[in-house]
């Protein structure tokens, strides 16, 4: 049986220099294979917080400071869920998000991307034709909490589908775009 506990009143996550608190609840007994998902993100400060805030909550957490990074630890390791900066040196989140596309397109549904710089037109536009799910920085842990759920929840029942039926035709799931939910 599993109950919610209480652990932590302020669950710590820094944004942009800023503290975020939020409420952390988590199962008393730990999942039987805890969710592995990729932040990449060149502010070192907000990766490490964000890692931090997902290490809390059970996930087990590698961070990328670029997309080059990135498609090495895909490489190496299978993720759940990217968390992918749009404005990264060497290989960007629109770039890395086509390389997705083309090498690994089912990992391709379950980014979700951060992003600063949602004002400028080329950014709302690549956002808008990827049809991804969205984070504003800075953000709120529910916020990131909120995203990942809902992406772990889109991909999962095709997962089951697949794994118990091998021929099942793919389609493709664009998530809700998030904005900034409840400011700093």
């Amino acid at each position: 049986m599993t109950h919610d506990m209480l652990l932590d009143a302020s669950c710590d996550l820094l944004v942009d220099g800023a503290t975020v608190s939020s409420t952390l609840r988590l199962p008393t007994s730990a999942p039987d294979s805890p969710g592995r998902i990729l932040v990449l993100d060149d502010a070192q400060s907000f990766t490490k917080g964000l890692a931090q805030l997902l290490r809390r909550d059970g996930y087990r957490v590698d961070t990328a400071d670029n997309g080059q990074v990135g498609l090495l630890q895909l490489q190496a390791h299978d993720y759940d869920v990217l968390l992918c900066d749009l404005r990264m040196p060497d290989l960007d989140g629109a770039a890395f998000y086509g390389r997705l596309l083309v090498q690994y397109p089912a990992v391709s549904q379950r980014v979700i991307f951060l992003t600063g710089d949602a004002l400028r037109l080329e950014s709302t536009a690549f956002l808008e034709r990827s049809g991804r799910p969205w984070v504003h920085k800075p953000c709120t842990a529910a916020a990131i909490r909120r995203v990942i759920q809902d992406v772990l929840h889109a991909v999962a029942p095709h997962d089951v589908r697949v794994q118990e039926h091998e021929n099942v035709p793919t389609s493709s799931h664009h998530g809700e775009r998030l904005a900034d939910h409840g400011g700093t």
